[in-house]
C-alpha cells in the first residue's frame, strides 16, 4: 500500500464562499492575524480602498438597486433597495493572482444575508467579464456591529484580476470601512512547526499533544489550514482522517485545485462517541477533485466550542485504518405495521475502514414476547468478509400476534473489528375495524378558512427512482414504494390530504417548447381517480429549461395547452375566478425575454384565456427575497411565493443546520416580503430538507425536523395569514413543500418515522375539526400492495426488442417509445437525456460501453456533435466528472460507438446507473438499437 504522505499530512483549505469573521480590525497597510493558539499569519496588502475622503467612492459605482450611497467620516454607506444590488469597481485592475490571496472587507449590516464578490480576468460581454462561477459568497451577520470578513476566492486560474464587484443584498443598511486584497506571505507557513505546519484559520484553540492535536472551534467557519502542497488527484483518491469527537454531526474536508476556481468542501457524518475512528473519504465522489490539489483543510466538527482530538490525516491511493463496521440501516420494511400481519425486518451492514473486515456475523435479539422472528436466507447465520465500501443486507420475517411495542437489538462483529450495536423500535398497531369495501374508503373532507396546498413531485414511477430513498428506511411511505400514476394510489393520497385540511395539490409540471415529462401522476393517476372532485389541483410550471427556450410564442402555446387540458376542469384551482399557475424559474423567463418581453408574454397569455371564456390567468412567481418580489411585480406577476428556501438561517457554510433555525428564518422572510412586495405573498411552508439520498453525505441537511416543530411552523404561518391577509399583503392561501419530495427530504405524506404526524399537524392548525380521528391504511381494508416492479440488477445489455427495459426520459425528449427494436425519441432542447434502470455491476469487469444509434435532424442536413454517457456508483453521484464525451454523427446512418469508460478513474466500484445524452441540440430524431456493457476478455 503506497501513500503520498505517510505522516500526519500537510493539508490546506477549500470551500466555495468560505469566510473568516474577525471583530474590529484596523486600517493598516499590513496584516497580522493571531489565532488563540498564538500562531501568526502575515500578509501584504496589494490593493485597498479606505474611503477616507468625503464623497469619494474611490472608483466603486452603485447600480440602481442601491440607495442612499454616501462617503462620510471614512465610511461608505448605502442601502439595498432592489433585487440585485451591485457595487462595481469601474477602473481596471492589474493584480497577478496566486492561491494565497484573499479579499478583506470591514463592514456592518442591520440584517443577516449572503453577500458575494465577483471577479474576472476579462472585460468581455455579456456581463463585462462577470459571470457565474467567478464569485465567492459569504454570510454577513446583521447585528449592526463592525466585523472584518476575510474571503478566500482561490481565483489563481485567472492569471490576473482586472474586474472586481461587491454584491450585497436587498433590504439591509450597510457601512463599509475598507475593502482590500491581501496576499499571504510565504513565511507564514514556516511558523507553527509544533503542528507540522498547519495553521488555525479563524478562531479556534489548538494544542499539540504526543499523538496529534486537540482542536476546539470558537466560530463555525474556523478550520485548520495546511501549508501549500502538491497532490495528484487522480493518483491519490482517498483522504483519511483519524480523530475522536464527543459532539457534533459532521466534519468537513476543504480543498482547492491548481486548475479550478474557488474553494470546495466535502462534508461527512461523524460518530460523536469519544472513540478514535478513521473516516475514509472517497474523493472521487467530489466532482472538483481533479488535477493537482494544492491545499487541504479540516474542520473536524460542526459543534462550536467542543474539543476534538485529531490524530492524523492521510492522502493516499487506498482507504486507511482498521476495519470499521457500520449498520447503515435497520428497520421494518412496512411503515405502519399492523398486528397479525407479517412484515420484514432488514439491516444493511457495511465496512467503512481501510482493512477487510473478516468473518463478519450478526446476532439479533428481540424484546417483546408477542413478537415472532424468523431469519430469511442467511440472516443470523452467514459469515462475510467485507472490503471497504462493501455491504450485505440481512432480513428477518417478523409477526406480532397482538398490538404491542418491542425492540430489536442487532450486534454485528468481526474477527478484527469492534462490535457495533444497532437498535430499532418495533411498534405494531391494531387493524382498524372498518368495512372491507374492495376500494379506498370514501374520504371525509375537513377544511378551515384558508386554502392549504401542497406541492407534488411526480418522480416515483420506477424502482430506479425509489432505490436511493429505500436506503433511508425512515422515509418509507405508508403505501410502500408505490406505482405512481395508479388511480388507486392517487385516491389514497386524496383521502389522506382532504381528511387533514389540504384543499389542493400543485403538481410539478414540465414543458420545454412542447416537450412534456413526468405527467403520469397527474394524467394517469389524479385525473383518472374516483375522488378527484374532492381535491383541487393546479400547476407549478417547473421550467428548468435550457437557455433561449422561452419566447412569447412558446408562452402562448403552453397557455393553449393548459386551456385545452386543465383550465376548464371543475377541479382546477382558481383565485379571483382565474386559473392559478405557479412559475418556478422566473430567472429563465427574465434571461430569455427580458422584463418587457415577459410583460408582453403574460398579457398575451391572459388574452388567450379570456378569448376562451376564462376570466384571465393568475400567475404566481417563486422568489427568494423582497427584492426578487419587486422585480416579479414589475414583470407582471399577480403574486409571489416560493418552492423552498432550504438555506435560510444557516451559520456561514453549515451543511447540517437545525430545522428550527430554518423555520424562524422563514418567518422573517415572509414578513420582509409582505412589507416590501407590491404584490401579495402566497405563504410557503417548509416540510424540511435533507437531500442525502440524491446528493450524498455532503448534501445540505436541516436536522431535527419532527411533527412538534413542524406544528410550530404552521402556527407561525397561520398567524402571518391572520395579520397580513386583511391588509392585502398575503393571499388567503398557504402552500407546503412538499407532499412527496422524498429525495430532497421535504415530505408530509404518511411515512415510517412519524406516520400521519405531519398531516395531523396540518389538520389541527388549519381546520376546526376535532383532533381525534381515525386514519385508515391499505392493510386495514385488505388492499395493496402497490409497489413498483423491481428490475434485474445484474443486467448489462439493453436491446429494446419489446419494451424500454427500464429506460426513460425526463429531459428534453418527446415522443419517447420503442419501435422496430429501437428506443426512439425526438430531442426538443440542447440537453436531452435517457435515464437507465437501476443496476449493480462491478465496474472493473466492464472496461467498455458500446452504443449503437443513429441520429437524423429535421432538416436532413448532416452534422457532427458531442454525446455524453454518465454513470453513478454506490459511492459516487452522477456528475460531469462521472461521464465520457464522444463525437457522434447525425447523417441518418447507424453508427456503433465504443466508449472506453475504464479510462476515467471514477469508473470503479459498483455501477448503479447510466444516463445517455445522445447529442446537444434540438430537432434531432434519435434511435438507439442497443446499449451494452462490454466484459473484459
Amino acid at each position: 500500500m503506497r501513500s503520498s504522505l505517510t505522516e500526519a499530512v500537510r493539508t490546506g483549505l477549500a470551500l466555495t464562499g468560505l469566510v473568516l469573521a474577525i471583530m474590529a480590525a484596523s486600517k493598516t497597510a499590513t496584516l497580522s492575524t493571531t489565532a488563540p493558539s498564538g500562531l501568526t499569519m502575515t500578509g501584504k496588502v496589494i490593493a485597498q480602498w479606505l474611503f477616507d475622503s468625503e464623497g469619494d467612492l474611490e472608483g466603486w459605482q452603485p447600480n440602481a438597486h442601491l440607495a442612499d450611497v454616501s462617503v462620510k467620516g471614512g465610511v461608505l454607506s448605502f442601502r439595498g433597495s432592489g433585487f440585485d444590488p451591485i457595487l462595481e469597481y469601474r477602473p481596471l485592475l492589474d493584480i497577478p493572482t496566486s492561491p494565497w490571496q484573499f479579499i478583506e472587507i470591514r463592514l456592518k449590516a442591520d440584517r443577516d444575508g449572503m453577500a458575494e464578490f465577483f471577479w474576472s480576468n476579462t472585460t468581455q460581454p455579456p456581463y463585462g467579464g462577470f459571470r457565474p462561477g467567478k464569485e465567492t459568497m459569504f454570510a454577513v451577520i446583521g447585528d449592526n456591529r463592525w466585523r472584518t470578513y476575510r474571503i478566500f476566492p482561490f481565483w489563481h486560474p485567472e492569471g490576473k484580476i482586472v474586474r472586481l464587484r461587491f454584491d450585497p443584498y436587498d433590504g439591509a443598511n450597510f457601512a463599509v470601512d475598507f475593502i482590500r486584497v491581501v496576499e499571504v506571505e510565504q513565511g507564514a507557513w514556516s511558523r507553527g512547526q509544533g503542528v507540522q505546519g498547519w495553521q488555525p484559520v479563524g478562531e479556534m484553540q489548538v494544542t499539540t499533544e504526543k499523538d496529534g492535536l486537540t482542536v476546539a472551534l470558537q466560530t463555525p467557519d474556523a478550520f485548520l489550514l495546511s501549508p501549500p502542497l502538491q497532490v495528484d488527484a487522480e493518483a491519490q483518491t482517498f483522504v483519511s482522517v483519524r480523530m475522536a469527537a464527543s459532539k457534533g454531526k459532521t466534519a468537513t474536508l476543504l480543498f482547492t485545485s491548481e486548475q479550478a476556481h474557488g474553494l470546495h468542501s466535502f462534508s461527512f457524518p461523524i460518530v460523536a462517541d469519544g472513540k478514535e475512528r478513521t473516516y475514509n473519504l472517497d474523493m472521487l465522489a467530489a466532482p472538483n477533485w481533479q488535477g493537482r490539489i494544492i491545499a487541504l483543510g479540516v474542520r473536524p466538527t460542526d459543534a462550536v466550542g467542543e474539543t476534538v482530538r485529531l490524530v492524523w490525516v492521510k492522502v493516499s491511493e487506498e482507504p486507511q485504518g482498521p476495519p470499521e463496521l457500520k449498520v447503515r440501516a435497520f428497520a421494518l420494511k412496512d411503515a405502519l405495521p399492523r398486528a397479525g400481519l407479517p412484515t420484514t425486518l432488514f439491516a444493511i451492514v457495511t465496512n467503512t475502514g481501510g482493512e477487510t473486515a473478516k468473518n463478519v456475523r450478526a446476532s439479533l435479539k428481540v424484546v417483546g414476547n408477542k413478537i415472532l422472528v424468523t431469519p430469511i436466507s442467511s440472516a443470523g447465520r452467514g459469515r462475510y468478509d467485507l472490503q471497504f465500501g462493501e455491504e450485505v443486507e440481512l432480513r428477518w420475517e417478523v409477526v406480532c400476534r397482538q398490538p404491542s411495542t418491542g425492540e430489536a437489538v442487532l450486534k454485528v462483529t468481526a474477527d478484527n473489528a469492534e462490535t457495533v450495536t444497532a437498535r430499532t423500535k418495533l411498534t405494531f398497531t391494531p387493524l382498524r375495524k372498518v368495512p372491507k369495501t374492495g376500494y379506498v374508503p370514501e374520504p371525509k373532507p375537513v377544511r378551515g378558512k384558508y386554502e392549504v396546498g401542497v406541492y407534488y413531485f411526480p418522480g416515483w414511477k420506477s424502482w430506479s427512482q425509489w432505490f436511493p430513498i429505500a436506503r433511508f428506511p425512515e422515509r418509507t411511505p405508508v403505501l410502500g414504494w408505490y406505482r405512481e400514476g395508479d388511480p388507486e394510489v392517487s385516491d389514497w393520497h386524496i383521502k389522506w390530504a382532504v381528511e387533514h385540511g389540504i384543499t389542493f395539490f400543485a403538481y410539478d409540471w414540465y414543458w420545454v417548447q412542447g416537450a412534456r415529462q413526468l405527467e403520469h401522476a397527474l394524467h394517469d393517476g389524479y385525473l383518472k381517480s374516483r375522488y378527484r372532485h374532492l381535491l383541487k389541483f393546479c400547476l407549478l410550471w417547473a421550467n428548468h429549461n435550457p437557455p433561449k427556450t422561452s419566447s412569447v410564442d412558446d408562452c402562448i402555446n403552453v397557455t393553449r395547452f393548459w386551456i385545452e387540458h386543465y383550465f376548464r376542469l371543475p377541479e382546477y384551482f382558481t383565485f379571483d375566478g382565474k386559473p392559478v399557475v405557479i412559475i418556478f424559474s422566473t430567472h429563465r423567463l427574465t434571461e430569455d425575454l427580458g422584463s418587457e418581453g415577459i410583460r408582453q408574454a403574460f398579457e398575451a397569455m391572459r388574452k388567450e384565456c379570456r378569448k376562451h371564456g376564462l376570466k384571465g390567468l393568475y400567475l404566481i412567481a417563486c422568489v427568494g427575497s423582497a427584492g426578487h418580489a419587486k422585480q416579479a411585480a414589475q414583470e407582471g406577476y399577480d403574486a409571489v411565493t416560493a418552492y423552498n428556501w432550504p438555506g435560510l438561517g444557516r451559520k456561514a457554510d453549515e451543511r447540517w443546520a437545525p430545522f428550527d433555525t430554518l423555520t424562524e428564518a422563514y418567518r422573517r422572510n415572509w414578513e420582509h416580503i409582505a412589507e416590501q412586495s407590491p404584490v401579495p405573498l402566497m405563504v410557503p411552508i417548509s416540510g424540511g430538507w435533507d437531500s442525502r439520498p440524491w446528493h450524498g453525505d455532503d448534501a445540505l441537511v436541516r436536522f431535527g425536523r419532527n411533527p412538534k416543530n413542524f406544528r410550530r411552523h404552521l402556527q407561525d404561518a397561520k398567524a402571518f395569514l391572520d395579520k397580513f391577509v386583511p391588509k392585502g399583503k398575503a393571499l388567503p392561501i398557504a402552500i407546503i413543500e412538499a407532499w412527496n419530495e422524498w429525495g430532497e427530504g421535504s415530505y408530509i405524506e404518511p411515512h415510517s418515522e412519524f406516520g400521519f404526524g405531519y398531516l395531523d399537524a396540518v389538520r389541527e392548525n388549519f381546520t376546526d375539526s376535532p383532533k381525534a380521528h381515525t386514519d385508515i391504511t391499505p392493510s386495514d381494508v385488505g388492499l395493496g400492495p402497490y409497489e413498483v416492479k423491481k428490475h434485474v440488477l445484474t443486467k448489462t445489455a439493453w436491446e429494446f426488442e419489446r419494451d424500454d427495459e427500464g429506460w426513460s426520459s425526463w429531459m428534453n425528449l418527446s415522443d419517447v417509445r420503442v419501435e422496430g427494436g429501437c428506443l426512439v425519441a425526438k430531442t426538443v432542447g440542447n440537453d436531452p437525456a435517457f435515464f437507465g434502470p437501476l443496476i449493480q455491476v462491478r465496474a472493473g469487469e466492464f472496461p467498455l460501453v458500446i452504443v449503437r444509434m443513429r441520429l437524423k435532424s429535421d432538416d436532413g442536413r448532416p452534422f457532427k456533435d458531442i454525446a455524453q454517457l454518465f454513470w453513478r456508483t454506490s459511492t459516487v453521484a452522477e456528475s460531469e466528472a462521472t461521464s465520457l464525451r464522444f463525437e457522434v454523427v447525425s447523417d441518418g446512418q447507424w453508427h456503433e460507438y465504443r466508449l472506453p469508460v475504464h479510462q476515467n478513474p471514477r469508473w470503479r466500484g459498483i455501477v448503479t446507473g447510466l444516463r445517455l445524452d445522445p447529442c446537444g441540440r434540438a430537432g434531432v430524431w434519435v434511435e438507439v438499437d442497443f446499449l451494452r456493457l462490454k466484459q473484459r476478455q
